[in-house]
């Protein structure tokens, strides 16, 4: 049986992740910087957890225009706006959208529920000076991969329990959607992230105590909380510990309903879509639809 490592120990693992993968990142985007100054805009965004980076694609085009938020993946605890910037790209070309990156609040530094503030505070603020930035506020869709995509549905669970903003849809790219049950317990299929490494993902975000939430574990929610939520396409790898969550929650969304579309890729691993194989060409094309469908 795995051993798996004390709350404790995850947290310092973890903060010796996000080190390692800030340090990495820096340097890989440094030669990239005059390039994409060029593509896309760096606004910082005041929140109570500090100013949040976001990166703003589409915005050359000042005629009002529909938009959407991207959630980047990374357990929680690591990853950039800068991971999603080609896909954002070509949603904006095939979309006809803006886009707005966040880059939100990282564990262990601030855990829960400190990502799931700053991005509802950073879509209220540009919600609320939608004319300035020349946005449709009734035309606005969110979405991510992976962590991005579980903080994705739950902005829509606390969008509509707050009722100042509304999503046309949503996006959902191989989500985590329940962190109550132990990686240990879940599918391992080849090409899944191992699971000591995703419980140090989750004993960073989470204390154990929380992990039934549903803005936590969108698979916790009651039916009346999945009631109106916005259209949702979900993308699932077959080769994913966090496929069947996504099934379950789908299928949860189905019979409260809400318009559902899924795609599963059998042979996809966890984070395909990051790549330019045929099934992550595929998908982005499936997400560039579905987004065309519901903000036109």
């Amino acid at each position: 049986m795995a051993t798996f490592p004390s709350r404790k120990q995850a947290i310092i693992m973890g903060k010796l992740f996000h080190w390692f993968h800030a340090t990495t990142l820096k340097f890989q985007l440094r030669s990239k910087r005059a390039q994409e100054k060029a593509m896309r805009e760096e606004i910082f965004i005041e929140t109570e957890f500090g100013k949040a980076r976001t990166l703003w694609y589409g915005f050359e085009n000042k005629n009002m225009a529909p938009i959407f938020f991207d959630l980047h993946g990374g357990g929680f605890i690591l990853g950039s706006a800068d991971m999603d910037e080609a896909m954002n790209l070509e949603f904006v070309k095939q979309v006809g959208c803006k886009v707005i990156s966040i880059e939100y609040a990282k564990a262990p530094q601030f855990p829960y529920p400190a990502a799931v503030n700053q991005v509802y505070a950073v879509i209220k603020h540009v919600f609320e000076n939608a004319e300035r930035y020349a946005i449709d506020r009734e035309k606005m869709a969110i979405g991510g991969h992976s962590a991005g995509g579980n903080l994705s549905a739950v902005t829509c669970l606390k969008a509509k329990k707050e009722g100042e903003f509304q999503f046309v849809c949503q996006v959902l790219d191989y989500p985590p959607l329940d962190l109550a049950t132990s990686p240990m317990d879940k599918p391992n299929p080849k090409g899944a992230i191992p699971p000591k490494t995703a419980a140090i993902f989750d004993a960073c975000y989470i204390d154990p105590s929380q992990a039934k939430d549903p803005f936590v574990s969108p698979v916790y929610a009651a039916q009346a909380e999945l009631v109106g939520l916005p259209p949702a396409l979900f993308i699932l790898a077959g080769r994913d510990s966090l496929h069947d969550e996504g099934v379950r929650y789908c299928d949860m969304l189905k019979a409260a309903g809400v318009v559902t579309e899924c795609y599963e890729y059998p042979n996809a691993a966890h984070g395909f879509t990051l790549g330019t194989s045929a099934d992550a060409i595929n998908a982005i094309s499936k997400m560039a639809l579905f987004l065309q469908k519901y903000l036109h």
